[in-house]
């Protein structure tokens, strides 16, 4: 019998719990009787009802259960869903697949049918298809794309929604990181992909600001931390060696020439000098980011073994 953990992370979802409770059942609902689902709600220390409107579901088969995982206090999103990753790998169950989606109702439950199917998969990403946000959400997202593309070298249109092996779960879910989709879409496992149009937000209200949206997006860069650091020192090195060839040339014009050299020269070796000045201070930043992640990681792993 093949066994699937769904993780969804809520904060303040009083409202629109049960729809989604109910959203999710009504897809899963014909394959309970041959597989198993495990919801696992992960409340983030919400202030309303969200736990006690949670707690009026109840599954239509024995296929399908709910558990729900009380924060002490507000982790934000991305730590939320790390939570959840660790009460599945506690579990010690053995699931096919576990599948991360958000609580809003954006992530189109459609998309579980194919999920569900998946053989001999590591990561499968739902790539999104169109929105429905506004177009000022959607010209942001589309620079914040080319952006990363530009930055990382790689394409991301996927969030979080996805689904992860069991063994991917093992290897992941102790680990510390930002931004959950960016984490993954580095790692060294086979990749796979299914694009599903993005649905509307069952309360059409979204929680995250404008502030809160250019962060998530940084924090997907975070996660590239070490690629970021290595095309820095490259394009350090090419500053470097046109520092080096104006100098040359000065040099070579008021010494050996000894005619005064161009005034474009003496503008071009300031503005390289400040450019090289501001990339050795992003690669300082760029370590500092690195270190303090590692340092985090390997705090966690210690504290995992004891």
């Amino acid at each position: 019998m093949k066994s699937f953990a769904i993780v969804f992370p809520c904060f303040n979802e009083e409202k629109i719990i049960q729809k989604f409770l109910q959203n999710i059942q009504e897809v899963i609902i014909p394959y309970a009787e041959t597989h198993h689902f495990e919801l696992f709600l992960v409340d983030d220390a919400s202030t309303d009802k969200t736990i006690a409107q949670a707690e009026l579901y109840r599954a239509e088969n024995k296929g399908i259960s709910l558990t729900i995982i009380s924060l002490s206090y507000n982790m934000g999103h991305q730590e939320a869903i790390r939570q959840g990753l660790q009460h599945v790998e506690a579990s010690e169950k053995n699931h096919t697949g576990i599948i991360v989606m958000d609580a809003d109702g954006e992530d189109n439950p459609d998309a579980l049918h194919k999920l569900i199917v998946e053989e001999n998969f590591d990561i499968v990403f739902v790539e999104r298809g169109k929105r429905s946000e506004s177009w000022s959400f959607k010209l942001g997202y589309y620079f914040y794309k080319n952006i990363f593309r530009l930055i990382t070298g790689k394409k991301i249109n996927f969030g979080n929604y996805s689904m992860i092996s069991q063994r991917v779960l093992q290897s992941t879910a102790r680990q510390k990181y930002f931004h959950y989709s960016g984490f993954l879409s580095k790692s060294k496992y086979n990749i796979r992909k299914i694009k599903f149009d993005r649905l509307k937000r069952i309360d059409g209200k979204s929680k995250m600001s404008y502030k809160g949206l250019v962060f998530h997006g940084l924090y997907s860069l975070v996660e590239y931390a070490e690629e970021i650091l290595f095309s820095l020192i490259k394009i350090f090195a090419v500053v470097l060696l046109a520092l080096f060839a104006v100098g040359i040339h000065i040099v070579y014009s008021k010494y050996v020439a000894e005619i005064a050299p161009y005034g474009w020269s003496s503008t071009i070796a300031v503005n390289l000098l400040i450019s090289a000045l501001i990339i050795i201070s992003s690669i300082i930043i760029c370590l500092l980011q690195i270190s303090i992640k590692r340092s985090i990681n390997q705090r966690d792993r210690e504290y995992n073994v004891r």
